[in-house]
């Protein structure tokens, strides 16, 4: 299995920078599915978890998307070997189409950081393969009863990978889990809308007092990225 490596990974680097406790753990899609399932260890006392388009949920055409891909499936059928560049530029133009609402607006060396290890067909095929290995680990992979720390779910509204709506499965578990869904935005708002994920980090977890305040457990925020 693939997810309890990555948990005993994520495990590991919290008791490492918070021995005392009350880190808050934040992750983008895969990484947020290891930040929920953190959360679900209580003996570590995280502060919070911040899980950005977590996998795991509602998420049932990501894989399908990525692997149908006319780009994708044209670069691993061609007849001739290709370069690195080639091949690191088809990537990254699929990256740029299924990750963002705005794929022209994502600076060059975001793509580029994405693509530089995928430099070959034969790496983007073994990435692909995990992916399918992947899949059967990633059908509810989390226990939320468990979850005592604050919890706060941040979508795009845009994102074509992973739906919003498989949120609302944390927040009728967790005691005052809220989602903010940031308008504009395609599956990762921390490269799409930084300053808005950065204002949410900050501001998380909100004073108990005001949770406390409100008449419901669970809310659901919309939020400009502009």
């Amino acid at each position: 299995p693939i997810l309890p490596q990555l948990d005993g990974f994520a495990r590991a680097a919290v008791e490492y920078v918070a021995p005392q406790g009350g880190a808050i753990v934040c992750g983008n899609s895969l990484g947020g599915c290891v930040a929920l399932r953190l959360a679900e260890q209580t003996d570590l006392g995280l502060g919070g978890v911040v899980p950005v388009a977590p996998a795991g949920l509602d998420m049932a055409r990501w894989f399908m998307l990525v692997e149908r891909d006319v780009v994708l499936r044209a670069l691993l059928a061609a007849p001739v070997p290709l370069p690195g560049f080639a091949v690191r530029r088809a990537v990254g133009e699929v990256y740029r189409r299924l990750a963002f609402a705005h794929p022209g607006g994502v600076d060059p060396r975001v793509v580029a950081t994405f693509a530089r290890h995928l430099g070959d067909r034969g790496s983007v095929a073994r990435r692909l393969a995990l992916g399918r290995r992947l899949l059967p680990e990633l059908r509810w992979p989390f226990r939320p009863e468990r979850i005592a720390c604050p919890a706060l779910l941040v979508w795009g509204a845009r994102d074509l990978m992973v739906f919003q709506t498989g949120a609302r499965r944390i927040i009728d578990a967790v005691d005052g889990a809220r989602l903010v869904v940031i308008d504009d935005c395609g599956h990762c708002p921390q490269i799409e809308a930084t300053e808005r994920l950065c204002d949410l980090l900050l501001d998380f977890p909100e004073p108990s007092a005001q949770r406390a305040s409100r008449s419901s457990s669970a809310w659901i925020a919309r939020s400009d990225s502009a």
